[in-house]
């Protein structure tokens, strides 16, 4: 016999019961010594030759020969007398009342096929997570290094910082350009004077002074706690200064002019 598709030769599987042709992969059910094409039809209908090859090891047979081209049997989409096949389901008709049940992983092929994309979706929802944290980690790592390096790079900065953590109070504190200094915790007797682009904050500093606070050009001043003590004045604001205390108790009265704005004192 040979294959009805091309005419190629046969090799045999299920004891004689089913033939498939070495050259196309068409398969075959025998009775009788009569050969019937068996349509095998992937969910969704039309010819697969993936599962082509998955229907043909459920019925025995091996790894495709080398060279094999795979193409449908004739008439494909028409349902011939004799196998009836569902693939989707795992089940085929031999006919005389005998079923073949088709699993793959003790699944049928639509459940089979089912899982498998979930994995791969899964798959990749997963990986695109790994990559999001390690793009964020890498964009904090370099914004740390350039920070660093940024402050390093900066010994005017370094000794502003430097600066006001050793003021004690005696001696008024200035803050310009683009400083950006913090305060602590001191008593002091002389007050603080801000300009240009300062960004000056003080927590629980005690300034007791004529004028505690003077502030100006686009600097912003933000005091939190402590206290102030003025006889003449306790914030002088001007430009587009900006003061906010918060929390402090402050003896004297602020002066605000231009753009300039304090919150906190009267």
């Amino acid at each position: 016999m040979v294959c009805l598709n091309c005419g190629g030769q046969f090799e045999w599987a299920g004891g004689g019961q089913h033939a498939r042709c070495t050259r196309c992969l068409s398969l075959f059910s025998q009775e009788r010594g009569q050969l019937t094409p068996i349509v095998v039809q992937a969910p969704g209908g039309g010819f697969n030759p993936e599962f082509n090859a998955i229907f043909a090891r459920n019925l025995g047979f091996g790894p495709p020969p080398p060279g094999a081209q795979p193409m449908p049997p004739p008439q494909y989409g028409q349902q011939p007398p004799g196998p009836q096949h569902n693939l989707a389901a795992g089940t085929f008709d031999m006919g005389g009342g005998h079923q073949l049940q088709v699993k793959i992983n003790g699944k049928t092929p639509e459940g089979y096929l089912k899982d498998k994309a979930s994995s791969m979706i899964w798959g990749w929802i997963i990986g695109a997570a790994i990559l999001g944290l390690v793009v964020l980690i890498f964009v904090g790592v370099g914004i740390y290094v350039y920070v660093a390096a940024k402050d390093t790079s900066n010994p005017a900065a370094a000794a502003k910082a430097a600066e006001a953590a050793s003021w004690d109070g005696k001696t008024p504190f200035t803050c310009g350009g683009n400083d950006v200094i913090a305060l602590t915790g001191v008593t002091a007797t002389a007050g603080v004077k801000t300009g240009g682009n300062c960004q000056l904050t003080m927590t629980g500093v005690a300034i007791t002074a004529p004028v505690a606070i003077e502030a100006g050009g686009n600097s912003k001043v933000t005091m939190t706690g402590g206290s102030i003590v003025a006889s003449t004045n306790s914030v002088v604001a001007s430009a587009n200064a900006k003061v906010d205390l918060l929390g402090t108790k402050v003896t004297g009265k602020s002066k605000a002019s231009g753009g300039a704005k304090v919150t906190g004192a009267n």
